[in-house]
């Protein structure tokens, strides 16, 4: 297996325990995943996926940035270096 796919796997998990969090960012904004998915023209399956570490979608990791998500909880594989401590390169 490869750094990045290792990385990409680290990160989904990190995600995965960060998703009630990430929704609770939502909720704060007035936001739903469909709503969210709607304005950056993506299906509700693209947000909920990424959201929940299944896949990481430029895209809506993006969109999640731009609403104020901290990059803490976003758990960015082309962003972290090391996912274990948590440290955004």
């Amino acid at each position: 297996m490869n750094v990045m796919t290792t990385r990409r796997r680290q990160c989904g998990a990190a995600r995965a325990k960060m998703r009630f969090r990430i929704r609770e960012e939502l909720e704060r904004r007035g936001l739903t995943m469909t709503s969210l998915a709607a304005q950056i023209g993506v299906c509700n399956q693209a947000v909920s996926k990424t959201i929940s570490g299944m896949t990481h979608s430029p895209r809506v990791l993006q969109a999640l940035r731009e609403i104020g998500v901290p990059e803490r909880y976003l758990c960015d594989p082309m962003k972290f270096e090391d996912v274990s401590e948590g440290r955004v390169a």
